[in-house]
């Protein structure tokens, strides 16, 4: 949402007390790439992962505790300041994502230790009961982290008929047919990754029918071709977010695009890094072009902001945030100003 002719607002969620500030509005200068703090917001446990419709009317933040909620505010348009409005169960434990259908009908949210997934109408009151809850069973050879289902993302594609979940207990990328009239979820297909990939987060391609998943246990990312009619992917690459890593432990986390569909970004938490690959717009794959440090530890979720010209990176455990300018040439990132101090901050939208 823009500010002024230089600033829009960012906000950033993180994990947090229900007492203590846990979601942050920050103005972001598309300019400079600095960030100046606006207001902070307690009274929500655990906000780790928010979503901003198109109009930037409203943000919706997952609650992330062992009795999962989902809360809507009202955006001030003028002062991106945020007004509760309600929030609801989500019939599992620690949702960990949350997103909207692009007609603006539906939020969508992933319960990583509920295993199920859950569909809810947006109402003028902010959202409406449960429409649709989905129990997820299943299991992997991780015996720690794939003991059960653990869908851990909900995406629709780009026209908003088919909604996709990636699940690292399951090793599987399950899809979904949206009734967006009847409000209804109906299991349409599944994509299994190698045993013990562990499938986290899913980006689909600006421009082209392609589609591609972070893998947090194995660090690896897959392009798929994409099937819009059918709602089928198709995998045409397998690649490595480490290549001339010498870490022994690491998780990816986070995957976006730039605007333009040229380049992809993805993050390592262990090698605490963020990876950049070019995109092949012909053909859909991945070249590796570096991995930056992002100057801190266990970097989570990021973002590309509007105009693709700078990316934020959220630092969990050191309690920063990173700002990168894009060379719009390359790809490549710059470190930019100073790292900004903010408590335990795990995912950014503008």
């Amino acid at each position: 949402m823009k500010l002024n002719d230089h600033e829009i607002y960012v906000y950033v969620g993180s994990y947090a007390e229900e007492e203590l500030p846990g979601i942050y509005v920050y103005a972001f200068h598309t300019v400079t790439g600095s960030l100046r703090l606006v207001e902070q917001y307690a009274g929500i446990l655990n906000p780790s992962y928010l979503t901003i419709d198109k109009g930037g009317a409203r943000l919706y933040a997952v609650s992330e505790g062992d009795e999962g909620a989902v809360v809507a505010y009202a955006i001030d348009p003028e002062t991106g300041s945020l007004n509760r409005l309600n929030s609801q169960l989500t019939l599992g434990a620690h949702p960990c994502y949350v997103s909207l259908d692009p007609r603006g009908q539906h939020i969508m949210v992933a319960n990583y230790t509920g295993g199920n997934v859950g569909l809810f109408p947006i109402t003028d009151e902010g959202i409406g009961s449960v429409a649709a809850n989905i129990q997820h069973e299943g299991s992997s050879v991780q015996l720690d982290r794939q003991e059960k289902a653990h869908p851990h993302s909900i995406v629709t594609d780009p026209a908003g008929n088919y909604v996709f979940v990636p699940d690292l207990g399951m090793d599987q990328i399950v899809v979904y047919k949206l009734d967006a009239n009847q409000h209804k979820l109906m299991r349409e297909n599944s994509v299994s990754v190698k045993s013990g990939a562990g499938p986290r987060h899913l980006v689909f391609h600006p421009k082209h029918a392609y589609a591609y998943v972070i893998n947090e246990l194995d660090n690896t990312i897959i392009a798929y071709t994409y099937n819009s009619q059918q709602g089928t992917l198709a995998e045409i690459q397998t690649i490595s977010t480490l290549i001339d890593s010498i870490v022994e432990v690491s998780y990816c986390a986070d995957i976006h695009i730039t605007p333009n569909g040229n380049f992809l970004y993805g993050t390592n938490r262990g090698d605490d890094s963020l990876v950049v690959f070019q995109i092949n717009e012909s053909d859909g794959t991945l070249t590796y072009i570096e991995r930056i440090s992002t100057f801190g530890n266990f970097p989570r979720n990021f973002a590309i902001m509007p105009g693709g010209k700078f990316i934020l990176a959220a630092n969990q455990n050191s309690d920063s945030i990173i700002t990168y300018a894009i060379d719009q040439e390359t790809g490549r990132l710059t470190v930019v100003g100073e790292p900004v101090e903010v408590a335990k901050p795990v995912c950014i939208k503008a």
